[in-house]
Parts: structure tokens; C-alpha cells; sequence
């Protein structure tokens, strides 16, 4: 049969394949602020465009802008609204930190506008731009709409004025009723439209995504390290409970985090040197073992390398003699000495061979350190290999590489790119049939978009890679607690809003 498209005089014709849940989703948002929970790859971006376009039909004289956490997820909207949008090239503006100042403020004026919030937070402030002609703002990744992110900010700033609609656009929201409510609050939402994998509507467009665990094995020298930073952990713990504080037998890193909190603003330990050095030594030493056990030896020591750089503080100069960390560091330069690597390495080269002739891969990793070790053992197994990085630091991707490296994958120059956060976020990979957890995530909004690189245009594949015994196999269990709270959090906001009449516009499409 062949495909309906959508009709609209500020739509390119053929461009916009007819979707049912999309046309209810734009009809049922498109008189009030709205929030729009959508699984990846289900097309946000195409209500969105949507959304500009009955923007533009009911007064050119307005702007529409549509905001994304990320420069790469900037552009892409931006590519996006060229190729659908039937306007002149040069009503739509892409606004970003590399813009010069004088370049924004022109820029600002365009009819169509797709930036960073943390760019247009700035120029509110500098006041180089009139939020008051906005009438239509879309907030991208809207989950982050939370504490000081500067999308906090803007919607605060939008809402005071009242004569525009602001539209939330997520794949998750956050498992915790407290940030949901949050954000609602934050945008003035009167109506949310949620979807998931088994919603009617939806389910026609869904692609299976085949989802696999391996286990993984420490090697002997790998359990040796984590054995001696465990005991150096268990020293820092017992100088805790002599104090006086009550610190649980198998305390965590969240747990020792949290305390530290709890202190930072009781009086009673503002002076407490020696409580405040085993928390932070106790802080360091969780980090390492995470490393240790779920990345690798290398990302371990580029860990130390940098705490031997903190010349300046006493309570690491003291934790790096530390008898049994010490030791740890030994054996792990040792390891690296001998190119001895983490168990995951060799899975994932034998993950890998499966993927067919034309067949993308990406690999998530959290840390760059193991970004650069994956890397280096891809490209010498011969694999087109490239990476996705962010910005900061000196070995940071611009926005033009990072652009880059997402095109060559697409293009087949790359069969696989190996990704930390910031290819998480919204963007469309759609030749991507294989994603490899090297690491697990404990957040619920980061796993969806993860596993939301697949299964885009054609059935997909996820891995994930679980050191047992470690923070992936918690994560693992802790990730299905959260998935389910989430869509629980959901569904009981979602009913507070049911019954709230909303007018269709049955002349939107035409």
C-alpha cells in the first residue's frame, strides 16, 4: 500500500510520511503547553515540525524556536527542518555558543530558530534577544528540565509572559514523582500525551530489539587490585565508625557521598580534618574500583596518573602511599606493562564479528579513558573505527567533529563509533543495527536512549557487558527497578491530567 503524507502549506510535499499517533499527538497538544512522551525513534522532531508549521500558518510574524541539550542534536534538528519545512533556507537559524556575539543578535530575529538553552539563557540575561515574539518553544530532552539546568530558567522566563506554548519532548522521563512533578510545574503543562511500545497507536512503528547479558569474569589480577582497594576502603570506613558516625557494612559509594553531604553542613564536623579526609579518600578509592573492575587497568592508572597531579592536596598524597593502594597500583602498571586487558575487551571483539557486511555498531563506554582503549583495540582488529565524544577538555570532539564522525558512520567510512553520554541524547543513527553496553547505567533515561540507538528503521540488537560481582551487575537489577517506577511515575501523573478537554483542529491537516 502505498504511503500518505502530510498536507500542509508550510510542509514540503511527500516529505512527512502520514503517522496516525503523530496527527493525535500535535491535535491533542495544540492549544496548551504540553509534555510529549514518545519512545525513540517515533519521530519528536516530526511534531515538532508540525508544531511549526500551524505556528507559521496562524501568524508569520512569530518565531518558533526548538532547543536541544546538545550542538550535534542542534544540528541535526536544524538539517531536519531544511529538508521538511516549506520555507526559504533563510528563516531558519542555528544558534549555538561558537556563534560570535554580534552574529546572535541578528540571528535571534530569524523566523525559525534551533539553539542550545544554555546559549539562550545567556543572551536572555544580555538581553539580545525578545522571548515575547516566541510563540511556540520546544524543549528537546525535556527530562533535564530539572534543578539549575538552563532549561529551568527559560521556561521560568516564558511562563511570566503567557502569550506563547511551550511543548516538552522526551523518550523518559524520570522514575522520581518529585522531578516529574518538577518539570510540569516548571513548563506550566496542562496536558501530557504518553506512549509507549504497547500503545495501539504505536505499535505499528516499533521494531523489536533483541536484548542480550553477558557475564563477565575478573581476570586473577584484576580481582588481586579490586581485593587490595577494597581493604584501603575498609581502613577509611573503620576511622569513620570510631568517630562516632554509623556506617553500614557493606556501605556504597552513594552512601558515602550522601554523608558527606550530611556533614558539609553540620557544625558539629567543620572541622573534622581527619573524618572529612577518609570520606573524600573513601570517595576516591569507590571511583577506582569501579574502574578497576567494570573498564580496565588503563582507564584505572590514566585515574591515578591524574590524582598524582593533585600536588596541592595532603589527603592524596597520603591516600597514593597507602599501603594496599599502593600495591593495587603496582599490579595494575604491571598489567598494563604487559598488555594484560579487562576480560570485556575480547567479548566485545567476538560480539562484534556477528555484524554483517554494511552493518553499524555503536559502542557506549562511560569514561573517555576507555573510549580511547576500545578505540586503539578496534582499529588494530582492523574495524573502521571512529568516536563521539564531548567537547570539554583538551582531547574534546568540536561540534564539526563530533557532526563528523555521526556522518561517517552513515556513510559506511565507520562501521563502528565508540560513544560516552553524548551520543545518548536524540540522535538519529538510523543504519545502526548492534549497541554494545561496555558499561552498565544506573539511570533509566540514560538506558532507554541508549538502547534507542537501535531498532530505529529495522529490527535491532543490544549487549551489555556485566562484570559480576560489580557496579554492572547492580546496575542491571537496579535499571529494571527503575524502568518499572518510571512508567508507574507516569501513569499516575498522566491520570491527574485525564478528562482535561483539548480542541482538535480537524483543518490541521488537510
Amino acid at each position: 500500500m502505498d504511503s500518505r503524507y502530510i498536507e500542509h502549506s508550510f510542509i514540503n510535499e511527500k516529505s512527512i510520511e502520514e503517522r496516525k499517533y503523530q496527527i493525535n499527538i500535535v491535535r491533542d497538544t495544540i492549544n496548551q503547553n504540553s509534555l510529549v512522551v514518545l519512545p525513540t525513534a517515533l519521530g519528536k522532531t516530526v511534531i515538532a515540525a508540525l508544531h511549526i508549521a500551524n505556528c507559521l500558518e496562524k501568524d508569520s510574524k512569530k518565531n518558533c524556536v526548538i532547543l536541544a541539550p546538545t550542538r550535534v542534536l542542534v544540528n541535526q534538528h536544524y538539517n531536519f527542518l531544511l529538508d521538511k519545512l516549506n520555507v526559504p533556507e533563510d528563516d531558519i537559524m542555528f544558534i549555538t555558543g561558537e556563534d560570535f556575539y554580534e552574529e546572535r543578535i541578528e540571528k535571534w530575529k530569524g523566523k525559525i530558530i534551533c539553539a542550545t538553552p544554555q546559549i539562550l539563557k545567556l543572551d536572555i540575561k544580555r538581553g539580545i534577544v525578545d522571548i515575547s515574539k516566541f510563540a511556540l518553544v520546544v524543549f528537546d530532552e525535556v527530562h533535564r528540565a530539572i534543578g539549575d539546568y538552563a532549561y529551568t530558567f527559560i521556561a521560568e522566563e516564558l511562563v511570566k509572559i503567557k502569550n506563547n506554548k511551550l511543548i516538552g519532548m522526551t523518550a523518559s522521563l524520570p522514575s522520581e514523582k518529585k522531578k516529574v512533578n518538577e518539570i510540569i510545574d516548571c513548563l506550566g503543562i496542562k496536558h501530557i500525551e504518553y506512549r509507549d511500545q504497547s500503545s495501539e497507536d504505536v505499535m505499528p512503528y516499533i521494531h523489536k530489539t533483541e536484548i542480550e547479558w553477558i557475564e563477565v569474569e575478573m581476570s586473577q589480577s584484576i580481582k588481586k587490585i579490586s581485593e587490595l582497594i577494597r581493604k584501603a576502603i575498609e581502613e577509611r570506613l573503620k576511622k569513620l565508625r570510631t568517630s562516632g558516625l554509623k556506617i553500614p557494612s557493606k556501605a556504597t559509594l552513594k552512601f558515602i557521598i550522601d554523608l558527606n553531604k550530611k556533614l558539609e553542613v553540620d557544625i558539629r564536623y567543620k572541622n573534622r580534618w581527619d573524618i572529612k579526609t577518609s570520606i573524600y579518600s573513601s570517595i576516591r578509592l569507590f571511583h577506582g574500583l569501579n574502574l578497576i573492575e567494570t573498564q580496565g587497568v588503563n582507564t584505572f592508572i590514566e585515574y591515578v596518573k591524574r590524582l598524582e597531579e593533585k600536588t596541592k592536596s595532603s589527603g592524596v598524597k597520603k591516600l597514593l602511599v597507602d599501603k594496599n593502594f599502593k600495591e593495587a597500583c603496582e599490579i595494575a602498571r604491571g598489567c598494563v606493562l604487559s598488555n594484560q586487558k579487562h576480560p570485556k575487551i575480547e567479548i566485545l571483539n567476538n560480539v562484534l564479528e556477528s555484524l554483517k557486511e554494511n552493518e553499524r555498531a555503536i559502542v557506549f563506554a562511560s569514561y573517555r579513558d576507555s573510549v580511547d582503549e576500545i578505540y586503539n583495540n578496534l582499529i588494530s582488529e582492523g574495524y573502521k573505527t571512529g568516536i563521539l565524544i564531548g567537547k570539554s577538555g583538551v582531547k574534546g570532539q568540536s561540534q564539526k567533529e563530533q557532526i563528523t564522525s555521526l556522518e561517517k558512520l552513515k556513510t559506511g567510512e565507520y562501521d563502528i563509533i565508540v560513544a560516552t553520554q553524548v551520543g545518548e541524547e536524540g540522535l538519529d543513527v538510523s543504519e545502526c543495527k548492534l549497541v554494545v553496553f561496555y558499561d552498565n547505567v544506573s539511570s533509566a533515561i540514560r538506558y532507554i536512549q541508549r538502547i534507542g540507538r537501535t531498532g530505529r528503521r529495522s529490527p535491532g540488537r543490544m549487549i551489555g557487558l556485566i562484570t559480576k560481582g560489580t557496579r554492572d551487575e547492580a546496575n542491571k537489577y537496579l535499571i529494571k527497578k527503575r524502568l518499572d517506577q518510571a512508567k508507574r511515575t507516569i501513569d499516575n501523573v498522566n491520570k491527574s491530567f485525564v478528562g482535561k478537554d483539548t480542541k482538535e483542529i480537524d483543518s490541521y491537516f488537510k
